[in-house]
């Protein structure tokens, strides 16, 4: 290795969070990771506003999330949230495990939510300095995600056959509805 380089950090090193299921599992990490107790709420109602949420993201990679809301103002809650999600795909979770906005603020699939914070407690291995603790088992394979190439359409398909719409385009053998051929 050269100077100045880093070495990998361990996959192996830090706790690794168990539960009876994926919520506990979840909720243990995130009072682990953030020092807030869920206390009597439920899961969504916990993690609604995003604080906490952003917490956790700052926690792994202090000053992913630079501006955290503490307003109660609704949209405001909602840009914790969409902030919280963007850190998750910066720091490494794949598309098809990030949840959408919605899902945690309107609680409309928490279990999305759910899946996306495990995922974001297994690739916390690979932030060398956060020291856990961690979820799920270490993620080794390189996966990135790209979004796909657009193509752009440069004639338009009339569905009528090609003789058809070159007359109907200059004109020829059209007829006007009422009017005698």
């Amino acid at each position: 290795m050269g100077a100045g380089a880093k070495a990998a950090p361990d996959p192996s090193r830090g706790e690794t969070i168990t539960g009876s299921d994926l919520e506990e599992e979840v909720t243990k990490w995130i009072e682990a990771v953030s020092g807030e107790m869920k206390g009597e709420k439920s899961f969504g109602q916990w993690l609604k506003d995003g604080q906490v949420v952003c917490k956790v993201a700052n926690s792994i990679q202090p000053g992913i999330i630079p501006a955290v809301n503490a307003s109660k103002m609704p949209f405001k809650q909602m840009e914790n949230v969409t902030a919280f999600i963007k850190a998750c795909r910066s720091l490494g979770v794949l598309e098809k495990d990030v949840f959408s906005t919605v899902d945690l603020f309107e609680a409309k699939n928490l279990v999305s939510v759910q899946r996306c914070i495990f995922n974001l407690g297994s690739v916390a291995r690979r932030i060398p300095d956060f020291p856990g603790p961690f979820l799920g088992v270490a993620q080794n394979a390189k996966v990135e995600d790209a979004k796909r190439k657009s193509q752009v359409t440069t004639t338009q398909y009339t569905g009528l056959r090609q003789d058809i719409a070159d007359e109907l385009r200059t004109g020829h053998n059209v007829r006007v509805a009422g009017q005698p051929p």
